[in-house]
């Protein structure tokens, strides 16, 4: 059961970049490798309380992903994510580990300007694909396609600042129970001492479903929620590239994983 729930928290933990969601541009590409590293020893359990794993168990990741995303028109993006992810989780003593791609995602995100493009909304619509199949344990995912609808509206508050705010809906319906999802993102970024940028995310996931039960198996483990916070620092080294280095941990939850990490990611613009 508790490998189950940290896997649950780990699928969702990292969907939301700390970028701002300006369109790309006609013709241009934008692309971010990123590597994440996630651990967990303890969870929420249903009534939010943390409870630790049994001694020397635990759950950790590596995660390389590729995010693409390319300007059809001043207006209309297309979005790729293809993720591919290493689990190990140590449960009394026995340690399992399995490796592949994971959820891939593609689609399509509107742009809306406003006041001398200055302002955006921003719609999005996701088509969910899984690159693998649920067959031995640890799992990858849901191993069911989805679809994710959502929106946000990204403004500079103040010169050299922006502030995102996104909510989102996922369905997966391969199976009947789902799970539906609602999500929501907050984030602020600014630039400061030529070209070093510093930003912080809020962000969390509802997951229902009218299977309540945890299992081994991942599927049926459908009924959670968590919230977490991040921080990024980037500097510009070149004119199209800035890395960044960035940190999370869950700061609340139910049926879901404790976990703390951090990730390496670059944003490189072409041409």
């Amino acid at each position: 059961m508790i490998k189950s729930i940290v896997i649950a928290c780990f699928l969702f933990l990292f969907c939301n970049q700390l970028l701002a969601d300006w369109p790309v541009g006609k013709n241009r590409t934008t692309l971010i490798p990123t590597y994440t590293y996630f651990r967990s020893a303890k969870y929420f359990d249903s009534t939010g309380k943390v409870i630790g794993f049994g001694p020397g168990d635990h759950f950790a990741s590596n995660t390389f992903s590729l995010y693409f995303a390319h300007g059809l028109s001043r207006r209309l993006d297309l979005i790729v994510n293809l993720p591919y992810t290493s689990v190990s989780s140590s449960s009394n003593g026995v340690t399992q580990s399995k490796a592949g791609f994971g959820d891939a995602q593609i689609g399509l995100a509107l742009h809306f300007p406003l006041k001398d493009l200055k302002q955006f909304i921003t719609t999005k619509a996701i088509f969910i694909l899984p690159l693998y199949q649920n067959v031995k344990e640890p799992y990858l995912g849901f191993a069911s396609k989805g679809f994710q609808l959502a929106a946000n509206y990204s403004f500079n508050p103040l010169p050299h600042t922006y502030l995102i705010t996104e909510a989102s809906y996922t369905r997966y319906f391969d199976q009947v129970t789902g799970p539906n999802q609602f999500g929501y993102s907050i984030t602020c970024g600014t630039m400061f001492l030529d070209y070093n940028y510093i930003s912080a995310n809020l962000s969390g996931i509802i997951s229902s479903s009218a299977e309540k039960g945890f299992n081994t198996n991942l599927l049926v483990n459908k009924d959670f929620s968590y919230g977490k916070i991040s921080l990024a620092y980037g500097r510009k080294i070149f004119r199209n590239i800035t890395p960044y280095i960035q940190g999370f941990y869950t700061i609340y939850g139910r049926n879901a994983g404790v976990g703390y990490g951090a990730s390496l990611f670059a944003i490189i613009k072409l041409p």
